[in-house]
């Protein structure tokens, strides 16, 4: 593949997932993840359907069910795609009387179906952290026809909106990374973690690095850059090297004062990636996509297509997304979370901030010893999001295990990544869950044994 050096028996199965599409007349359906990952997937496997003139229907999910499974024997398609899910469930699509392509990177079951699974995994790829669900997409788009190329902002905001350009992207993703770039499709840059613009706003306004005390409160960061010499009301961009270097150092004392773990305030420093035709950073597009989806799915796909209405309204959303998300996180900095043995949870009071504020809090305010678990009530069930660190992942821990486990063994369903993942549980066995969760992890992570 294009200046792309993959694993053989990737490119000749994305190259049967090609022949397949190519060949095939006729609608296809297509179903996607309804996060900033599937959503980029989605947007831009359509926008190689519509550059090959293929009819499609695009449905965008939070979840397989058997609903999904049985909307799909209704209408017959006998071409069906599913982008960033679908290998958790792959016995049921196995079952389908349907030709059956899925690119994922969520940790793959057992399998020796007809299904055609295009999984990171499966070729020794790091599906946490290496390859996303968008960046699969891009790879097929990419076997189906080499102009996709420029679809690599949308492969990249898709990686971002998973956390995994976190430290630098790796793998797959950085090889796609380092061709945008010598296409001139994004460009490179390195500085800090931080929104552009004056200072204090740019300090009091990150949740993502968060800092205890100044993130939410622009008075505190104001004496805090006082403190250092520096005007609260000038831009970042405009700081000069001395300036970045004694504010970094700063903020990086600051985070390890808070208790985060060294390659947390590492991060600080980081690469960023501009898109020059859509004028926006790809982590931006990522949070913009996010926020989107939230809202309307069909707007989040207008917008990763560049529809000039759905892309404003993406903005919007994006502010009111991440006013949600801060006030969500004062509220874990103020409250902390419940300990347990092995882990540690928390009531999040809606479900569009629980993933966020258990990944940032479990970053940046929460013990690092222990995984997090946000719960979120939704109606009879539980919707919970678990998070964990690499450093945690190091110690032995795979939340997809314990959120399927746990979540099975009280009546519901769960799965997803080792260090980020989720799982719906009946409302009613909450402490059976926990205790469910705690116990497991305590085996992973070979601590001793909770009491029963």
């Amino acid at each position: 593949m294009l200046r792309l050096s993959l694993p053989e028996q990737l490119v000749d199965d994305l190259g049967k997932g090609a022949d397949k599409i190519s060949s095939h007349e006729g609608s296809i359906r297509i179903f996607s993840h309804n996060d900033a990952d599937g959503i980029s997937a989605a947007s831009l496997f359509s926008k190689a359907l519509i550059r090959l003139e293929k009819p499609f229907h695009l449905t965008v999910i939070g979840e397989m069910s058997s609903d999904v499974i049985e909307s799909v024997k209704k209408e017959r398609d006998t071409l069906v795609v599913f982008l960033d899910i679908g290998s958790g469930d792959i016995e049921s699509l196995d079952s389908l009387d349907a030709d059956v392509i899925v690119l994922d990177h969520h940790r793959p079951k057992e399998y020796t179906g007809k299904v055609l699974e295009i999984n990171a995994h499966r070729y020794g790829i790091d599906g946490t952290k290496e390859a996303s669900g968008s960046t699969m997409a891009f790879l097929q788009a990419m076997a189906l026809d080499t102009r996709n190329i420029d679809l690599i902002p949308l492969s990249l905001s898709g990686s971002s909106g998973d956390r995994q350009h976190i430290g630098g992207f790796s793998g797959i993703n950085r090889k796609i990374a380092e061709l945008g770039e010598k296409e001139g499709i994004i460009a490179r840059e390195r500085g800090l973690a931080l929104k552009r613009g004056e200072a204090a706003s740019a300090i009091a306004g990150s949740y993502s690095p968060f800092f205890r005390g100044m993130s939410g409160r622009r008075g505190n960061a104001e004496a805090f850059l006082r403190k250092l010499g520096i005007d609260p009301q000038r831009n970042i961009e405009e700081f000069t090297e001395k300036e970045i270097e004694r504010l970094s150092s700063a903020l990086m004392l600051k985070l390890l004062e808070q208790g985060c773990r060294p390659q947390v305030a590492d991060e600080l420093i980081v690469w960023k990636y501009f898109c020059p035709e859509r004028n926006i950073y790809i982590t931006d597009l990522a949070d913009e996509l996010e926020a989107a989806s939230k809202l309307d799915t069909a707007v989040a796909v207008a917008a990763a297509l560049r529809d000039e209405q759905a892309c404003y309204r993406a903005k919007e959303e994006r502010e009111k997304h991440s006013s949600e998300i801060m006030k969500a996180l004062l509220t874990l900095e103020k409250n902390g979370a419940i300990q347990m043995d092995n882990i540690q949870w928390f009531w999040s009071y809606g479900r569009e901030v629980a993933s966020a504020q258990a990944g940032i809090g479990m970053q940046y305010l929460l013990n690092q010893e222990k995984p997090a678990f946000a719960l979120t009530e939704d109606g009879e069930r539980l919707k919970i999001s678990a998070r964990g660190t690499r450093y945690l992942i190091s110690k032995g821990l795979n939340l997809t295990e314990v959120c399927r486990e746990a979540a099975g063994s009280v009546g519901g369903k769960g799965g997803g990544h080792n260090i980020a993942s989720g799982c719906a549980i009946p409302a009613k066995k909450r402490k059976e869950f926990l205790a469910a969760a705690d116990k497991i992890v305590g085996k992973q992570m070979n601590v001793t044994e909770v009491p029963s």
